[in-house]
């Protein structure tokens, strides 16, 4: 009797035991676990800890900063520049437009150039359209040659930095269009600034008609308005460890794919990345950076970040619109004239 019951409670135990790993192991393939130790967003801070507004707001005043830059702008090297001959825009209504690309995708690219990419000039607005992207890798370099060189050569729009184009060095792609957007061809700062995906399409007309609603002082940061918590999911794609990132919350970002900046902001933020560790989601980087400078990130839906039918969408007011390939882009561009 009492060897049963021992088995009994033995099963029993074992059970238990079996359950309980069971239910272990999926808090922690779901993300609970992580979830349960996550740093409330009320405590957000982030390396390497400086008061970033204070020392930007140093920096435009003409004052040296009080600390060594987490980031220097000389280790972001730039492999291959736009030609800046006959490109100048310096003048106060100036529009550039950097499209974030890779370097497969030739086809959208030459699909911006034909459509919307080729509009030089709308209203009293002197447009330029450019391309930025990281570098081949050598497997590609290999197979196809290096194909960048002969297409910088004869569109003179791309903008290639020094670091191997994937989905996690996104974050390079925007602070070189920060740099650029600052820097441009060695002259005053361009007024306004749009980053937009090569996958969209744009309405000039109505990206001009928004963008003549805003000074260039402004501190605008605008487009399809997110607020967000990281993904947890073991098996994500987009996962993210608590050691990446330990808040439970992002700041207010805006969509990688669709940004409008005016001068002003491109200056805060090229200043503020100096003093800002990078993280590998562009958009939530941008989100880091806004939030640091007291930014606040402006929500506009004529900036459709997605939609299950494209056709259901109206271009009257439509800014730019996400989920094109280059064939549709081309078919397309019609309705936005």
């Amino acid at each position: 009797m009492k060897r049963k019951l021992f088995d009994d409670s033995l099963r029993l135990n074992v059970a238990s035991f079996g359950a309980l790993f069971f239910f272990v192991i999926t808090l922690w393939s779901i993300g609970l676990l992580d979830c349960m130790f996550e740093v409330d967003f009320a405590q957000f801070r982030w390396p390497p800890y400086v008061n970033v507004r204070h020392q930007v707001i140093r920096e435009i005043l003409g004052e040296p900063s009080e600390f060594l830059y987490y980031n220097d702008w000389t280790n972001f090297r730039v492999l291959i520049s736009p030609n800046c001959q006959q490109h100048r825009l310096t003048r106060k209504r100036s529009l550039l437009i950097i499209v974030k690309s890779a370097p497969h995708r030739l086809a959208n690219r030459n699909a911006v150039r034909s459509t919307w990419g080729s509009v030089k000039q709308h209203e009293n607005y002197k447009i330029r359209t450019i391309f930025v992207m990281g570098d081949l890798d050598d497997e590609s370099r290999f197979r196809v040659g290096d194909t960048l060189q002969a297409e910088a050569k004869e569109h003179g729009d791309l903008l290639v930095g020094d670091f191997i184009d994937n989905y996690r060095n996104n974050t390079m792609k925007f602070v070189h269009s920060l740099r650029f957007a600052k820097e441009y061809c060695s002259g005053l700062p361009v007024p306004y600034v749009f980053l937009v995906d090569d996958d969209y399409l744009v309405s000039i007309k109505n990206l001009v008609g928004e963008i003549d609603k805003h000074p260039p002082n402004e501190r605008l940061y605008m487009g399809w308005r997110f607020d967000t918590s990281p993904f947890r999911l073991i098996f994500h794609k987009h996962r993210v460890s608590l050691k990446e990132y330990p808040f439970s919350a992002y700041p207010p970002y805006i969509s990688a794919g669709a940004v409008l900046l005016t001068s002003q902001t491109v200056k805060e933020m090229y200043l503020a990345v100096q003093h800002l560790k990078l993280y590998p989601y562009d958009d939530v980087y941008a989100g880091i950076i806004a939030y640091c400078l007291g930014i606040i990130p402006q929500h506009n839906e004529n900036f459709h970040f997605w939609s299950t039918s494209l056709e259901d969408i109206s271009m009257v007011k439509a800014i730019a619109v996400h989920g094109y390939n280059s064939m549709d882009l081309i078919e397309n561009y019609k309705r936005v004239l």
